[in-house]
């Protein structure tokens, strides 16, 4: 394909990291979303070819999907004229070598003063260099018939995500770029999409991580900076922690470079040019520009949301010297750092630092970062609180608190990562689809960008995840209805009736008590007790494959409140019955981390009150709760 590095005819053999970039793989329903993007731009346009490259975090743009529509005899006779196959792996444009400075690809997304743009050219060389030479382009643009190439950068906000590319027998009118342009929203929006899915699905896994390793707060912290670096395809990340002495110690690290670069690196700088020996000084007149302290010491004493800086050496200063760090910083290509202080109950506890090699972090790569640092800070709490505790029971009800808020948020994100899972699925079918329903297909994308920033939102409460539930007088009927909507997120039910149907052949069946007196406790607490307790029971009832109901009651006994719920699904077996409520237990089969029951009952135990279950295998399974009510006032 003319728009792929012809075998053989690599020019740019001087640079031995390009052989073998680092180039993330995508998942196969972006892989085909992007082909429709570019089999539509060949088949709706008549042009002679198109691309599409994502721009990847190492300022990297490789080509993801082609379309080409050259008649196989034309193909045969330009592979024979060019002695090479036509049709080759994909290519791949670097924004930081300068060799590749008139690339059309570079140019677009570089555009004027880092501001991308349209560009149009009747060289197809411009697509090509520098790695297919002037003739052989040339040579490939008259036997083709090619008159223009065009490169289209397509972002959201305020990121550049790819580039989508064209080329025409014709000159490309002010009607074709509009099309164009609306091709690479699409693709854009897909792209995103696909990012956004994987960067919360990143924050989950942590969140889950840092409850399994919740003992070890060195395990913590490198979970994290993994997770920034691994996941998210930073080049660098590292945490420091403020001690009582105000100094600012590096506890944990993270490097993705080349392991020729890293040597070289070493070789220059010594093995441990990246070190938890590294410590900054609060309180020190020398360190009072480093990028570190500007972020704690903030403006007025208050810590700032995050310091951002263009200069490898302002993170450094001054233990290495301005010369050493520039030369570390051009070896590997760091365009910005950036600081972001971790708070608990408004006290910083430490630092967050992350490199990249992309322009500049984007706000949504800001406010990303800022949620992966609080989760530093609470997992250090989660560590110090463990250690502290003297006994298992305190242990458990300190970190059943702490991790409501996270179970609450995991909860939301995976919702609105089925939301983004399902609108992908649709724009993969949209050529197939009816013209009525693609209208209606494209007329949601303002919904989905809604979701997104709905999923920004998320991300960025959690600046406080695990912070402590007040108690107040709570409606114990309110919070069933609650956790019955939260267990059917998707679904529009008539809570008002007796018999909740679901969409799930789940019947809920409810008989409340018409006034039960409140209880002292965290609504948004008693609500996910219950919703554990009927999510738990719905999915009994599914597994099951043969009931279908679902039986809620409240009731008053003396000053005692009595809640049953009860499915006849697939029950527990007998063997079993006295493990459902241990930590790290499931009968999911390595899909749940068996902690909503152990955090339920220790919950339910620190009001005072009981939870016990009864069940039947193959007959169904009842959990009975009993809470002490609040005292009537005069």
């Amino acid at each position: 394909m003319l728009f792929s590095t012809i075998e053989g005819l690599n020019q740019n053999s001087n640079n031995e990291e390009q052989s073998s970039p680092n180039i993330p793989e995508i998942s196969p329903d972006l892989q085909t979303l992007i082909q429709r993007v570019v089999d539509d731009v060949v088949t709706h346009l008549g042009c002679v070819g198109a691309m599409v490259a994502t721009l990847e975090p190492e300022n990297t743009m490789p080509v993801r999907a082609y379309a080409i529509d050259i008649p196989a005899g034309l193909l045969k006779q330009l592979e024979s004229k060019l002695g090479a196959t036509v049709i080759g792996p994909r290519s791949v444009s670097y924004l930081d070598d300068k060799s590749f400075k008139d690339n059309l690809s570079v140019r677009a997304v570089k555009g004027v003063n880092d501001r991308p743009q349209i560009v149009v050219s009747d060289k197809l060389y411009d697509l090509f260099r520098p790695v297919v030479n002037k003739p052989l382009s040339d040579l490939a643009q008259k036997l083709s018939g090619i008159k223009q190439v065009i490169a289209v950068p397509f972002f959201l906000e305020d990121e550049v995500v790819g580039n989508l590319f064209a080329a025409s027998r014709s000159i490309f009118s002010q009607r074709d770029i509009d099309f164009l342009t609306a091709f690479g929203r699409q693709a854009a929006i897909a792209i995103q999409s696909q990012r956004h899915l994987t960067e919360t699905q990143a924050l989950e896994r942590v969140i889950l991580a840092l409850q399994a390793k919740i003992t070890d707060e060195t395990q913590i912290l490198q979970t994290i900076v993994d997770a920034v670096v691994y996941k998210l395809g930073y080049v660098g990340a590292t945490v420091a922690t403020l001690e009582s002495d105000n100094s600012l110690p590096i506890r944990s690290y993270a490097i993705n470079i080349s392991a020729n670069l890293l040597k070289q690196l070493q070789s220059n700088f010594g093995p441990n040019f990246v070190d938890t020996e590294t410590v900054a000084y609060l309180n020190d007149e020398k360190f009072k520009d480093n990028l570190c302290v500007r972020a704690v010491k903030g403006i007025d004493g208050h810590p700032s949301q995050f310091a951002v800086s263009d200069s490898l050496y302002d993170l450094f200063r001054p233990i290495v010297h301005k010369s050493l760090s520039d030369l570390i910083q051009k070896m590997t290509d760091i365009k910005q750092v950036i600081a972001v202080p971790f708070f608990l109950n408004d006290e910083v506890v430490g630092n967050l630092f992350v490199a990249t090699r992309k322009m500049r972090f984007s706000e949504r790569e800001k406010q990303l970062l800022v949620a992966f640092g609080q989760q530093a800070a609470v997992g250090i709490r989660n560590a110090r609180l463990y250690h502290r505790a003297e006994e298992q029971r305190r242990i458990a009800q300190l970190f059943g608190k702490m991790a409501f808020s996270a179970a609450a948020n995991v909860h939301a994100l995976r919702n609105q990562i089925g939301s983004f899972r399902s609108f992908l699925s649709l724009v993969k079918l949209l050529p197939m689809l009816p013209e009525a329903q693609r209208k209606e297909v494209l007329e949601s994308i303002p919904g989905i960008m809604g979701k997104l920033n709905e999923s920004a939102s998320i991300l960025d409460s959690l600046h406080e995840p695990w912070r402590k539930e007040q108690d107040v007088p709570t409606d114990i009927n309110n919070c069933i209805h609650l956790a019955i909507k939260k267990s059917f997120p998707t679904e529009n039910l008539n809570l008002k009736l007796d018999d909740v149907e679901t969409e799930s052949k789940v019947t809920i069946h409810k008989s409340l008590a018409a006034e039960v007196p409140t209880i002292n406790t965290s609504p948004d607490m008693l609500t996910e007790a219950f919703r554990i307790l009927i999510k738990n029971s719905a999915e009994a009832i599914v597994e099951h494959g043969k009931g279908s109901d679902l039986w809620i009651q409240s009731r008053v006994n003396g000053a005692i409140a009595e809640i049953s719920i009860r499915d006849n699904g697939q029950g527990i077996k007998a063997e079993n019955l006295q493990k459902i409520f241990e930590l790290g237990w499931s009968s999911k089969q390595g899909k749940g981390m068996g902690f909503g029951l152990f955090w339920t009952r220790d919950y339910v135990e620190g009001l005072k009150g009981t939870i016990e279950v009864e069940s039947v295998w193959e007959q169904g399974t009842t959990f009975f709760i009993k809470l002490p009510v609040m005292k009537a006032t005069a």
